[in-house]
């Protein structure tokens, strides 16, 4: 090797520090960045010349810069952002229901009831007073309020739920946008390479990726050209440069589910934030709210089935106290049509129903249990009774075609005060021992004690409690959820930056050590200089 190569190698090792100083630098600058992972530069031995009597060196190259990643780090914490999107927006909407059903102070609906009960007793007690009677309705009424105030807060609520399913399914959709123009760039850049070039690019995507695991639970496999394809509900929402986006339908009862491809995957959606939002809609209707709606069904029922017993100061009898049960109805058949009206008041257990049909018959079924309540053989016009409930449909049905009647829809959304007049209040048995009979107001006091059999065989108070006792008992277990997994994602996101990050320590220990070769490749070309001129001066 001639004296020239001394300045080869020396330019090598100028070049390759410099290099190490931008990557280092680059670090440096992107501590905080989210998503990065620490670059390192590999350096390797240049190919070496043949001189007399073996081979020599000719300095240092960068043969690559390598990411920091490790890949089952970062698919642990893709599944652990997922568990953590459904434990937050689920712990986040139960502690609002939690909220609702709060019986601290003296505003609570356990609270109106027992003043209701109350001012039933004070009636009992002196039945010929005026003013305890308009006292007792205008407990009623503030029963009436409290519970329509309730369940309008629970439907708010649901009605937020659905906007925020759709808005989340927006967020999604943007995302695997960019993901895919992530994939067509590094594809492009690593065309025809064995590694990975595009490193920025690939660590802008694996950010993207936890995003979108936060958001929905997601499958991410990556192809030998380095492009991702991602799946929700066993279908690719991305694959390569394309995206088949998510959209929302309402189905029947309003509520929004997820397809991709014209397929619903709602089913499949189990984690994530979109995954807690439809695992918390569907808990609230089934539970808190139903139960609400049943609370005061059986209220009316009750109440009016004993009030109806009895006679007022003016004689009169068969009077509800409360407004009459209505049954509401939803069609979704072809072309039939179906009223429903309420044969015996005391017979109805308070259950939902729906009905089906098959070729020639009709079953019907409780929509709680999915028991088969009665069948038979379908007639358009003849009457199908069963618990109390008289349905006739008409018109020509399908197996397709189906139906649900029932007494809790609108019973809330129904609930008032029949009476007016304080001397129609019923506390009397007969109208022979008027004015001074309260033997009916006793009863309807008695019941405020009494197990009801359509509630469970336990009262209305013990009823209410049970469902703030549940609501409770779910919404602990979703902040337990929460903080379990925080503790997890953090354990989690710890191990990735230890091997991941950037540690300002580490990284001003290379840049003094890069430095060092930086100063001695220049001073191996001043070296070989100073020899080159004294060669000259010979």
């Amino acid at each position: 090797m001639s004296i020239f190569g001394l300045f080869e190698i020396g330019k090598s090792a100028i070049l390759t520090s410099q290099t190490a100083l931008n990557v280092t630098s680059n670090n440096i600058a992107n501590v905080n960045t989210p998503g990065y992972n620490r670059k390192e530069v590999i350096l390797s031995i240049a190919t070496p010349v043949a001189i007399r009597g073996g081979f020599i060196g000719r300095g240092v190259v960068v043969s690559d810069i390598r990411r920091i990643y490790n890949r089952f780090i970062q698919s642990q914490l893709l599944t652990q952002n997922q568990n953590h999107g459904r434990s937050a927006v689920m712990m986040e909407i139960l502690e609002q229901i939690e909220q609702i059903f709060n019986e601290a102070g003296d505003t609570g609906l356990e609270s109106m009831l027992s003043e209701f009960f109350n001012a039933w007793n004070d009636v009992s007690t002196n039945p010929q007073s005026i003013p305890q009677r308009e006292v007792l309705i205008e407990r009623a009424r503030s029963v009436v309020n409290t519970a329509k105030n309730m369940e309008s807060r629970i439907i708010s609520t649901l009605k937020h739920i659905n906007e925020d399913i759709e808005n989340t399914v927006k967020q999604i959709n943007t995302i695997a946008s960019h993901i895919a123009e992530l994939n067509d760039k590094i594809v492009q850049i690593e065309a025809g390479l064995n590694q990975e070039k595009a490193l920025d690019l690939r660590d802008e995507r694996d950010r993207l990726l936890e995003e979108l695991s936060k958001l929905v639970n997601i499958s991410v496999y990556e192809d030998k050209n380095g492009s991702v394809t991602v799946t929700v509900g066993m279908r690719n929402l991305v694959s390569g440069e394309n995206v088949n986006p998510i959209y929302t339908v309402k189905n029947r009862f309003g509520n929004r589910e997820i397809y991709i491809d014209k397929l619903n995957i709602t089913p499949n959606v189990l984690r994530g934030r979109l995954g807690g939002l439809l695992s918390v809609r569907d808990y609230i209707e089934s539970h808190p709210l139903h139960d609400l709606r049943k609370l005061v069904a059986s209220l009316i029922k009750e109440i009016n089935l004993l009030h109806r017993q009895g006679y007022g100061l003016d004689s009169s009898t068969e009077n509800d106290f409360f407004n009459q049960l209505e049954l509401s109805t939803m069609d979704f058949s072809t072309g039939a049509d179906i009223t429903a009206t309420i044969l015996d008041h005391s017979s109805i257990t308070l259950d939902e129903y729906y009905i089906t049909f098959d070729s020639t018959d009709y079953y019907v079924y409780n929509r709680q249990t999915d028991t088969l309540i009665t069948s038979g053989t379908y007639i358009s016009g003849n009457p199908i009774v069963f618990d109390g409930i008289e349905v006739v449909i008409t018109g020509t049905v399908t197996p397709s075609d189906e139906f649900i009647v029932s007494p809790l829809e609108d019973a809330i959304e129904n609930f008032d005060v029949a009476i007016s007049d304080p001397r129609k209040v019923a506390s009397a048995s007969s109208d022979t021992g008027l004015p001074g009979d309260n033997q009916n107001a006793l009863q309807i006091v008695e019941l405020f004690h009494s197990p009801l059999s359509n509630l469970g065989n336990i009262t209305f108070t013990d009823y209410l409690r049970e469902i703030v006792s549940n609501t409770g008992t779910v919404s602990k277990a979703a902040s337990d959820n929460l903080k379990f997994d925080n503790t997890l994602l953090e354990d989690v996101k710890n191990r990735r930056e230890s091997i991941s990050g950037v540690s300002l320590d580490e990284e001003a220990i290379n840049l003094i050590r890069f430095q060092r070769a930086f100063e001695a490749g220049a001073r191996i070309i001043k070296v070989t200089d100073e020899l080159l001129q004294t060669i000259i001066e010979l």
